[in-house]
């Protein structure tokens, strides 16, 4: 049993000592064979072909589907990067372009200001508008000048268009400036070339209406309205604005200006001592 079992490790070992002797010479006769073309060869390498493209097509499908999974995954984590990326930089750029809107508003209105001519022998100033407080009671706003700066109660704000509004409160850093549109506003006008007078009455409504007109008085529209001095609080001849309709018994005026979207006013002074603009002991 045991001279069996060592000649068979004996023989085992002789193999494998020849193995790779024999595998190098199978390698070069199946070169040869392959060089020179041999029919037998092409028949074995095309049955081949015919039985293992199958089963390789079958067996690379998975690692195909993996393959295709993680493009998948990397196209949608790029996606969605490059999607985050995008709003944030839309985000910015709308910040921009609101920036941009407001400060070409305000240099337009400014460089229209440069064509405004005030009345000789006036004080004036310009002021920024700090806080709109136009709602459906009042039509007000507060601009960032006061007592400080030199404004005065009394004193009438313009925009390029022309008069729209009266400083009513004054604090040391800030003041009101009621509209013509205002419910509280009382404005004497003349209308006309024959100087009608009358008194225009805010409503809170873009077009404030005329009262105490005469009934022997005629008015058409697209009469010049302008202030007519009565009263003390307003010089006279400053015009405010055209009639917009005439019907019977209601005079609307169409205001040149009505105080909407301004980001600057100018505060003018033209020296007028009313008793009705005296600040109460």
């Amino acid at each position: 049993m045991e001279s069996k079992l060592f000649r068979l490790k004996r023989i085992k070992a002789q193999l494998w000592r020849f193995f790779p002797i024999t595998f190098l010479l199978i390698s070069l006769v199946l070169i040869v064979l392959t060089i020179t073309n041999n029919p037998v060869i092409t028949w074995i390498k095309q049955g081949s072909v015919s039985v293992f493209s199958p089963v390789i097509s079958v067996l690379s499908r998975p690692v195909l589907w993996i393959q295709q999974g993680g493009d998948y995954l990397k196209n949608w984590a790029f996606t969605y990067h490059e999607n985050e990326r995008l709003k944030a930089e839309n985000e910015y750029l709308l910040k921009w372009r609101s920036l941009a809107l407001e400060l070409s508003a305000e240099s337009k209105e400014l460089k229209d200001y440069l064509n405004f001519v005030p009345p000789q022998k006036t004080r004036h100033l310009m002021a920024e508008i700090a806080m709109d407080e136009g709602s459906a009671f009042t039509r007000s706003f507060v601009v960032s000048a006061g007592s400080k700066q030199g404004v005065t109660k009394g004193m009438l704000a313009f925009s390029p268009k022309g008069l729209f509004a009266r400083v009513v409160e004054v604090v040391p850093n800030y003041s009101r400036v009621m509209a013509f549109t205002d419910y509280m506003s009382r404005v004497p006008v003349w209308v006309g070339e024959n100087k009608i007078p009358a008194m225009l009455i805010g409503d809170n409504t873009m077009h404030p209406f005329l009262q105490f007109l005469h009934e022997d008085e005629q008015v058409h529209q697209g009469d010049i309205v302008m202030t007519s001095g009565y009263v003390g609080v307003y010089p006279s001849g400053l015009t405010i604005g055209t009639l917009e309709s005439v019907q019977e018994g209601e005079v609307r005026v169409n205001l040149f200006e009505n105080g909407d979207g301004l980001f600057f006013v100018r505060l003018v002074d033209f020296g007028i001592s009313s008793p009705l603009l005296k600040e109460p002991e």
